[in-house]
């Protein structure tokens, strides 16, 4: 017969299932970052190598910034565990394969040199060596510009130092196993005839793309080039070679002794390129793989972020919109594994804004919401130094009013947070990313309409833009008049506009004296 269990182990069942309850809650109220550096100080040891990379096949965009931001971010929580190397790799050796829309322009120079490696391709804009050389300095420039300090690694550079060789040997000599790896990993039923673990670098034409290696024996090869049908013999310590991504990415990890590394969501599919990273390292290199963070795909307008179709603004675009603070606040403050629209137009400029400034003003001291607290650790790791303290539906206002930004700056009371705004808020107000009821100009003109009449009389100097609004309000229903009218009456005869700001606003920031005496 079964007793029943005591009092005891009941009450510590019950407090274990509290605890347990506890953690998991704790754990929904963490920043991704905070949860990705407490996991891996918990597995691995330091020094922690957090590593990213791109190809410099084109303009740096938002797509790209996520490579570099995501891992610069967690390198940042993981400094507290212990000592932290934060690498980032250009895939210079990878070949020019299209033809990005910014560079259109210049298809008739880039079109000869398409299948070369990026770093032997002419710069089409001719004021660096080569093609990967423009955009490694675009990305190492864009990188400084958002504070991000990292040791910057050129693949070209780490294959002419031999750091690939022996493991490019190695797969080369077991070129069956490596094959049956690949197929399995990436779920393919037949693998091509000629497939071979590295690809070639043609030494005639500098072409890499789909040379086929026609023999190896220890070291040395016989391959036929693609483009230009060269046929020639070289060796592996020549370094006139790339090993095909899936097997690029796992080996250099291993001798750069990566730790954990993030990928988008293409890559982490089944039988995408981390299904085979995982399989290499356990597999062939016998060892057990980096920790291997997903991040979701960035959009603008329900597509994907695409540097080739010209989807999505440009970086460059991007930081004559925001401050860079801003840009890393929107790509840090949600999950990683979430896909993120990033569009700055009319609709969301102002919402961000207001955002962005609230979250830098809140009391971490508070009680706070965990989508909150995760907000405020994004706030905190964008270093955030352009901060203002206004809103900035009134400084636009202000402004289009007075012209004049050191107006602005008294009225709202905050001259250095004009200062560091004040670039950008042009550009809104040029490019009427502002909602146009803030974009006006004053135009105002004598009026006979009772209703403007009779509720200006009621107004007064020492009264705030609120009370300015509700006196409007109360005398339009005292006196039984259609408030909408009453407004539009009143933008009409300030604006020359239908609709604008919050009235009482209005009249506040041109002074109520000045109103008086220009209507009445």
């Amino acid at each position: 017969m079964n007793s029943k269990p005591s009092n005891n182990a009941a009450n510590e069942n019950q407090a274990e299932h509290q605890t347990q309850d506890s953690q998991q809650e704790s754990i929904k109220s963490m920043h991704w970052t905070e949860i990705v550096a407490q996991k891996i100080s918990k597995e691995k040891q330091p020094p922690y190598v957090v590593l990213a990379g791109i190809t410099p096949s084109g303009p740096v965009h938002p797509g790209t910034l996520c490579e570099f931001m995501y891992a610069y971010a967690v390198s940042k929580k993981l400094e507290k565990y212990g000592k932290t190397e934060f690498r980032f790799v250009s895939d210079d050796l990878d070949d020019l394969d299209s033809i990005p829309e910014p560079l259109k322009q210049y298809e008739q120079e880039i079109t000869p040199q398409m299948g070369m490696a990026l770093v032997y391709a002419k710069d089409p804009m001719k004021c660096h060596n080569s093609f990967a050389d423009h955009f490694v300095a675009e990305t190492q420039k864009i990188m400084k510009a958002f504070g991000v300090n990292v040791e910057f690694l050129r693949a070209s550079d780490l294959y002419k130092q031999g750091k690939y060789d022996q493991f490019a040997k190695m797969m080369c000599e077991n070129k069956d196993q490596v094959k049956e790896i690949v197929g399995k990993s990436s779920n393919r039923d037949k693998m091509p005839d000629e497939w071979f673990p590295i690809m070639p670098i043609c030494t005639k034409c500098n072409n890499v793309y789909r040379n086929i290696v026609l023999s190896y024996n220890e070291g040395t090869y016989k391959y036929k080039c693609s483009k230009c049908n060269n046929e020639s013999e070289d060796k592996i310590e020549n370094h006139n070679y790339k090993l095909l991504f899936r097997l690029d990415w796992p080996t250099r990890q291993k001798f750069l002794n990566v730790i954990v590394e993030g990928g988008s969501v293409d890559h982490h599919s089944p039988g995408g390129t981390i299904a085979t990273l995982k399989k290499i390292h356990s597999e062939f290199y016998k060892e057990e793989p980096p920790y291997m963070y997903k991040f979701g795909l960035l959009k603008y307008k329900g597509k994907k972020y695409s540097k080739s179709k010209g989807i999505g603004h440009t970086i460059n675009e991007m930081l004559e919109l925001l401050p860079e603070e801003i840009i890393k606040y929107i790509l840090l403050k949600s999950d990683v594994e979430q896909d993120k629209e990033l569009v700055i137009d009319v609709e969301t400029l102002m919402p961000i804004l207001d955002e962005f400034r609230k979250i830098g003003q809140t009391d971490k001291a508070d009680e706070l919401h965990r989508a909150d607290n995760k907000k405020i650790i994004a706030y905190e790791l964008c270093d955030a130094k352009k901060t203002w303290n206004f809103d900035v539906g009134d400084a636009v206002l202000y402004y289009s009013i007075y012209k004049n930004w050191d107006k602005v700056a008294e009225l709202v009371e905050d001259k250095q947070g004009v200062e560091n705004l004040k670039q950008y808020m042009q550009v809104w107000i040029e490019r009427k990313l502002i909602s146009s009821k803030y974009l006006f100009e004053v135009k105002m003109k004598k009026t006979e309409n009772a209703g403007v009449i009779g509720a200006l009389q009621n107004l007064q100097d020492n009264m705030s833009a609120e009370e300015m609004q509700n006196a409007v309000y109360e005398y339009s229903k005292a006196n039984k008049l259609e408030m909408k009218d009453l407004f539009k009456a009143f933008y009409l005869t300030l604006i020359n506009q239908e609709s604008g700001p919050k009235l009482g606003k209005l009249i506040h920031a041109i002074g109520v004296e000045k109103v008086k005496k220009t209507l009445l």
